[in-house]
């Protein structure tokens, strides 16, 4: 085989692959464009469940916050009715 076949066929080996390529690329496209959509939607809700995990804690702040206003107000409900207790006994 002379050099200019090798060249021939060199050429013609990555005419074929680029053709094989550019098939594929056309034929997986739709496929990578679904693989990106459900990549954003996973993105989208570990976002969301991060939020929910944020309010959650918030929450449970504020629960613990109000249980010990009530507390206080309980306390100075029972203040209250102890002075009443000893007015009426006065």
């Amino acid at each position: 085989m002379t050099f200019d076949r090798w060249i021939e066929l060199i050429t013609l080996a990555l005419a074929v692959v680029a053709g094989i390529y550019a098939a594929l690329m056309v034929v997986m496209k739709p496929f990578t464009d679904r693989l990106h959509d459900i990549a954003q939607s996973m993105k989208d809700s570990s976002q969301r469940i991060e939020r929910l995990f944020d309010s959650q804690t918030t929450l449970r702040e504020d629960f613990i916050a109000s249980r010990s206003e009530h507390k206080v107000i309980n306390e100075r409900l029972d203040n209250v009715e102890d002075d009443v207790r000893e007015l009426k006994g006065k």
